[in-house]
């Protein structure tokens, strides 16, 4: 089983944000040096009911300094590092983190020395893009419209900003005919922006973008186009520089051969 603590504390070090047995340590500190930064596997109660508990820890990050300054800016510069990652995830060793942090740095009591402590703490997920068409179509259009500048997820939730997170809510299916079904899915995007004009601004091109847009292509062996049914935004209360994004699409499955039932034997007889 992995050691969590461990690959974000490799992570952390390949970011120059502190060495490993020096200054940088996992569950158990030194009382030397001065300035250092340590991370904690907390435990707890589960806060994922569903999620296999390998992919996932609890951890606090805790860090000291001869000064209180020196503590706020070494341990938000680790936050800062966890939360936008320049390839929008952790990644260590083919594997792929998002940082979730539950608890913001508090100033603590100092030690015995009268060195300044601050803690913070955090979930660690491992996650994965989804691999599936009909969301890659809607994601490369996002790509498009909204620019390089931002990200988008697929599949999961990100931390960086500016950022889209598509996941797919609902499905539903009707047969059209014999050999095809008309699937309509629903999709939503959280918009993770910089600023509350950032949010307003990307939140109406995506809008206009997919009403523009009417139908999208995809690689897909059903079909070479989806429609765009509808779609509309919502701001989240209390934050308006977030929001959600729903749209719904649609397209034609083909049934494969031999999954439709063969029409019943006919039996005639004759009478004399």
């Amino acid at each position: 089983m992995m050691n969590m603590a461990q690959e974000i504390a490799l992570y952390l070090q390949s970011e120059a944000a502190g060495t490993l047995g020096a200054d940088l340590f996992i569950d158990d500190v030194p009382p030397t040096p001065d300035e250092a930064i340590w991370l904690n596997h907390t435990g707890g109660s589960a806060e994922f009911k569903w999620d296999a508990p390998d992919n996932w820890r609890k951890l606090s990050l805790q860090a000291r300094s001869t000064t209180s300054v020196g503590a706020h800016e070494r341990i938000w510069s680790v936050i800062t590092k966890l939360l936008e990652p320049d390839d929008g995830v952790i990644e260590v060793a083919g594997q792929l983190y998002t940082v979730q942090i539950t608890a913001l740095p508090a100033l603590q009591d100092k030690d015995v020395t009268g060195r300044y402590l601050m803690k913070s703490s955090m979930i660690i997920r491992q996650v994965q893009p989804v691999e599936e068409s009909w969301l890659e179509a809607i994601s490369q259009l996002t790509e498009t419209v909204l620019g390089s500048s931002w990200r988008v997820y697929r599949g999961f939730n990100g931390t960086c900003r500016p950022a889209v997170s598509w996941q797919c809510t609902s499905l539903q299916s009707a047969s059209s005919s014999q050999s095809t079904t008309k699937v309509t899915k629903q999709y939503v995007g959280q918009i993770a922006a910089k600023s509350a004009s950032d949010y307003q601004l990307a939140a109406q091109m995506l809008v206009v973008g997919l009403a523009e847009q009417v139908k999208l292509p995809v690689d897909d062996a059903d079909g070479r186009w989806l429609t765009v049914i509808n779609s509309n935004v919502a701001m989240r209360s209390g934050d308006l520089s977030t929001g959600l994004i729903t749209v719904a699409l649609m397209g034609r499955v083909t049934a494969p051969i031999g999954a439709l039932p063969l029409m019943a034997t006919v039996v005639t007889e004759t009478q004399i």
